[in-house]
């Protein structure tokens, strides 16, 4: 079983190397995505030919913007928001994408028909780093408290069908073909161990109906949603990339 990453996900993971092959994977069988960025025409389009209210092509708007200084994709959730990124809470995703000296921008993606909107808003502070060694740490302890949690709940006996899906999720991988060449092992490592959490969690999550008592509901969401939000984190620091000149984080 291959493991589905959210389009913010892709993004962050091919922004670090610009191109067309990069803009064709986030976009997969969708349309060509589009990116909506008042912020481009002070900044990077100097010969002041763009109007920053025409939206670019993503494989263009990747071109223009260059390599980040630093980028990482965000999926903050009500349970654990991101402090000043409402417009990413709202959408449950985005990117991260810093260039040059304060120069950070957020991008929220938004379907458009069978397509998508990427829109680009300024953000006034940096965003806090994400540990990487923190965030193995962390997940591969959530995951474990995942199963026994799955497990305690008896979740199997509620729904069988759900329990093959969740064993399908434990094995699930990244497909190869989605990813940068030369992408660090440590962290699609890390970005599969987070994306199995997160896909474990919110499917248990989901199934609230299959609870026989409300109070089992209850129980569900407090042991889970925790260790969905040590994913989410976990996702962020498996895609922050900084560049060279900036130092690694984790």
């Amino acid at each position: 079983m291959s493991l589905t990453l959210p389009p913010s996900v892709l993004l962050a993971l091919w922004l670090p190397s610009p191109s067309s092959r990069g803009a064709a994977v986030v976009e997969g069988q969708d349309g060509a995505h589009t990116v909506e960025d008042p912020t481009i025409n002070d900044s990077d389009d100097s010969d002041g030919s763009g109007d920053p209210d025409d939206p670019l092509p993503l494989s263009a708007w990747m071109a223009r913007v260059g390599r980040p200084t630093r980028v990482t994709a965000v999926l903050p959730a009500p349970a654990d928001p991101i402090p000043g990124l409402p417009l990413a809470l709202e959408a449950g995703e985005a990117v991260i994408h810093e260039s040059g000296p304060g120069l950070r921008r957020l991008l929220v993606p938004s379907p458009s028909g069978t397509s998508m909107v990427w829109r680009v808003s300024a953000l006034p502070t940096a965003a806090p780093p994400f540990d990487a060694s923190q965030a193995r740490r962390e997940v591969h302890r959530a995951t474990q408290e995942a199963i026994e949690a799955l497990i305690e709940l008896d979740l199997a006996r509620e729904r069988p069908d759900l329990a093959d899906a969740l064993n399908d999720l434990i094995t699930a991988v990244i497909d190869p073909r989605i990813l940068p060449p030369a992408v660090d092992p440590r962290r699609v490592e890390l970005l599969e161990r987070s994306a199995r959490l997160l896909g474990i969690c919110e499917l248990a999550l989901a199934d609230d109906g299959a609870a026989a008592t409300a109070l089992q509901a209850r129980r569900r969401a407090e042991v889970l949603r925790p260790l969905a939000a040590v994913a989410r984190r976990g996702v962020s620091a498996a895609t922050e990339r900084w560049a060279p000149t900036s130092g690694a984080a984790g």
